[in-house]
């Protein structure tokens, strides 16, 4: 648990289900980067409870908050870890701020917090993400911290106004 300028960065818990799920339905409805349209989400706070109880019973999943002063979420850091052997070595991790508190140094934080717990599961050695090629400042907040491009997925995404944008993965090896 970390806390700084009022943000405090914590693990997950059974409790945050109801307000985990309103977060993220409210960052599917205000985001142009993620994938899964605003209609899309139908997770029931129950659905979101089973999903921490997993995330906490599993040495290769770990899910971070943002909250700020009032206990509301404002960010939140989600990472998991293929199972299968020969790929159980990278962590693959989706992060969101909500868009009204972007760019207030959340996203740094939860990072740095992601990164910490990674260096302390030495089985870990790779951390990926996919970023939308239009979001230059998720871009350069996992570029402050050595991430590189490994490669682009050409109009992987097509949003319902007819804009196609370029998924970009990007690695770091911690």
């Amino acid at each position: 648990m970390t806390e700084s300028r009022g943000i405090l960065v914590r693990e997950v818990e059974l409790g945050d289900a109801r307000a985990l799920n309103a977060y993220v339905k409210r960052v599917y409805e205000t985001s142009d980067h993620l994938i899964t349209a605003p209609d899309e989400y139908r997770i029931s706070t129950f659905a979101r409870w089973r999903w921490i109880v997993r995330k906490l019973s599993s040495s290769g999943e770990i899910c971070f908050i943002a909250t700020d002063t009032g206990g509301e979420i404002i960010g939140m850091i989600d990472g998991w870890v293929d199972p299968r052997q020969r790929v159980r070595h990278v962590l693959t991790f989706a992060m969101s701020v909500r868009a009204d508190r972007g760019r207030t140094g959340i996203g740094r934080k939860l990072l740095a917090t992601l990164i910490d717990w990674v260096k302390a599961h030495p089985y870990i050695r790779k951390i990926e993400l996919h970023v939308h090629a239009d979001n230059a400042a998720a871009e350069a907040l996992y570029t402050s911290f050595g991430f590189i491009l490994e490669g682009e997925r050409k109009g992987a995404v097509r949003y319902e106004d007819g804009r196609v944008v370029n998924d970009r993965l990007m690695a770091l090896w911690p």
